[in-house]
């Protein structure tokens, strides 16, 4: 079984996925340095990426055989279709409130009859992939980051819910709509995690939150997440090599 179709199968099954958070990397080559993930999202939202830095990543990430999914800026067809046409896997839909975002992303990510998306781009379609064969293999994870996504989860599910790969909280704009700025432990935001989870876990979809250490991952994961979208490529660097380094200076 490929990853891609492998990352499928355990979204669907609700089983543990790790995806790593690419923000700042445009060299391919450090793609690398994540080949243990299930996958990798390449951050167009926040990160430094135009059209022209995302094709070399995720024509490494195609090379790997590593499935890519790209956070778009907007829910808008030709953000998504875009991203598509250049290799992505799947996308991250962020700021998800209502049921037409998701038919905008389903448009952008499915042929017809399905949806509308056209048919170009160099990396569209993977190695032997027909066009029947598309419709349906690309991710979509709807993320969640205030309490109007939140109350609309249940109409997206009702609307879009064979389309919905899983869905992802975004703690830190979440935090700022309930008033307790990046506060991602602070008791508010554990009720809407709560809630949150509740929802996903009832209709049997992947979820998760995203997560800046391992400690909040495995709190997540005690709570339900699944799906552990976890810090970033600086952050990561920058703690590998901080630990190397004291490795070092300790044996002098």
């Amino acid at each position: 079984m490929d990853r891609y179709t492998e990352l499928k199968r355990k979204l669907s099954a609700c089983e543990p996925v790790i995806m790593a958070n690419v923000m700042l990397t445009t060299s391919p080559l450090m793609l690398r340095a994540f080949e243990s993930a299930d996958c990798v999202l390449l951050d167009k939202e926040h990160g430094v990426y135009g059209s022209e830095e995302l094709i070399p990543l995720t024509m490494q990430c195609r090379a790997m055989g590593l499935p890519s999914i790209v956070r778009v800026e907007d829910a808008v067809y030709h953000l998504i279709a875009k991203a598509i046409d250049l290799g992505a896997d799947g996308i991250m839909l962020p700021r998800t409130e209502r049921v037409e975002q998701l038919r905008a992303a389903v448009e952008a990510m499915r042929f017809a009859p399905e949806g509308r998306t056209g048919f170009g781009g160099w990396g569209i379609l993977r190695d032997g992939e027909s066009v029947e064969q598309f419709n349906g293999a690309r991710i979509l994870l709807p993320q969640i980051e205030s309490p109007a996504g939140l109350a609309a989860m249940e109409d997206m599910i009702s609307a879009y819910g064979d389309c919905i790969d899983g869905f992802i909280v975004g703690p830190n704009d979440y935090s700022i709509m309930m008033g307790v700025p990046r506060q991602l432990d602070h008791p508010v935001m554990i009720e809407e995690y709560r809630k949150f989870y509740d929802i996903c876990m009832r209709h049997g979809k992947s979820c998760g939150v995203f997560d800046p250490d391992a400690a909040h991952a495995a709190a997540d994961q005690k709570r339900g997440a699944n799906i552990f979208w976890i810090s970033d490529d600086f952050s990561c660097m920058k703690a590998g090599f901080e630990a190397m380094a004291e490795a070092v200076r300790s044996q002098g």
